[in-house]
């Protein structure tokens, strides 16, 4: 029945939705959206969020409007993204864009189609596919 399902955007949110800010709490400019270890998500679009924290599996996304994403050890990234800064500890692929700083930890893995402003990788980080450095024109 349509009256079962729930628009999460009908819930208030502390400072983001009209809701009040609870005193004293950091203003986290958007927040932190956190994928689970547990977690699998298949064909989405996910955007508007300040940092995309991925400890699970995201297959086939693409992403808008997000500013960091942080793959962690163990989490799996594959789709699209233009994001200012990205940090990966697990694996990402697909067709990436970092206007700003692409991280490689030490158990990183990141391959495709990237671009990035800058990069840094940890000693057993690992980058593959058709690199660009530069912003694109």
């Amino acid at each position: 029945m349509a009256s079962d399902i729930l628009d999460p955007r009908s819930f208030l949110r502390p400072g983001l939705n009209g809701a009040p800010q609870a005193e004293g709490s950091p203003d986290l400019g958007g927040g932190v959206t956190t994928i689970s270890p547990e977690a699998r998500i298949e064909g989405a679009k996910i955007s508007h969020c300040h940092t995309l924290h991925v400890a699970g599996r995201l297959v086939d996304v693409t992403l808008n409007e997000v500013k960091v994403l942080e793959v962690a050890e163990g989490g799996h990234f594959e789709g699209s993204a233009v994001v200012e800064s990205m940090k990966v500890s697990g694996h990402a692929t697909g067709t990436i864009e970092v206007t700003g700083t692409l991280s490689i930890g030490e158990t990183g893995q990141v391959d495709g189609s990237i671009r990035y402003g800058r990069i840094s990788i940890a000693d057993g980080g690992s980058i593959s596919g058709t690199i660009q450095s530069g912003k694109s024109h």
